[in-house]
């Protein structure tokens, strides 16, 4: 069944612009694609890698042992979950100018041997929106050299062969939280946020 993978890393449930941004994309999507199902893979469970998750999570799968096989359970369930999807938006905060680890914990565990050894790459063709926000601005101007998260969602995705992947920018979100700063302000991050969405969200896997 054909479906949107939406992966959510912010912790600040009806407070979070990133979330408030994947909801609107929903929208968005299912007016142009209308049928499809969503499907939500929230980040903060996913534990970290054990060195035992690690090493089955690099052998191919053919090759695992059975206590492998048990290991790599969550990766090879996370890894089907993004093969198979029609489109993928993942909403992410920027913390301390780089991933939340939550999100580099999702990575780690679809980036292994099923998905990084393929004839045909993992994430090609796979329609990859971005959605994240940060306190300052860091998706434009000087401070673009802090940015340490934008450079590593698209080395992950690559890797994997994704080939159609954009960027939905809200920052600065401090002076909306501050309410010094109306979400529709003509200057505002998430207005100029907004108006990146419809292109965005009319993509899906051909």
């Amino acid at each position: 069944m054909s479906y949107l993978l939406r992966v959510s890393v912010s912790l600040r449930g009806e407070k979070s612009w990133s979330l408030k941004l994947r909801d609107e994309f929903t929208e968005q999507f299912l007016a142009v694609h209308p049928g499809v199902e969503v499907r939500d893979r929230h980040t903060f469970p996913i534990p970290h890698l054990s060195l035992a998750e690690m090493v089955a999570g690099q052998t191919r799968v053919a090759d695992q042992t059975p206590e492998q096989s048990a290991a790599f359970a969550l990766g090879n369930e996370l890894s089907e979950e993004v093969l198979n999807a029609s489109a993928i938006v993942i909403s992410t905060p920027m913390n301390n100018w780089g991933p939340p680890s939550s999100l580099k914990a999702w990575f780690d565990r679809i980036i292994n041997s099923k998905t990084y050894y393929r004839e045909i790459p993992a994430l090609r063709g796979i329609p990859i929106t971005f959605i994240v926000a940060s306190g300052g601005i860091f998706s434009f101007g000087d401070t673009t050299k802090h940015d340490h998260l934008r450079p590593l969602l698209i080395e992950c995705v690559t890797r994997l062969g994704a080939d159609d992947y954009v960027f939905v920018n809200c920052d600065p979100t401090i002076p909306l939280d501050a309410k010094k700063l109306a979400p529709d302000a003509p200057e505002s991050g998430y207005l100029r946020a907004q108006r990146e969405i419809p292109p965005a969200a009319a993509r899906i896997r051909k």
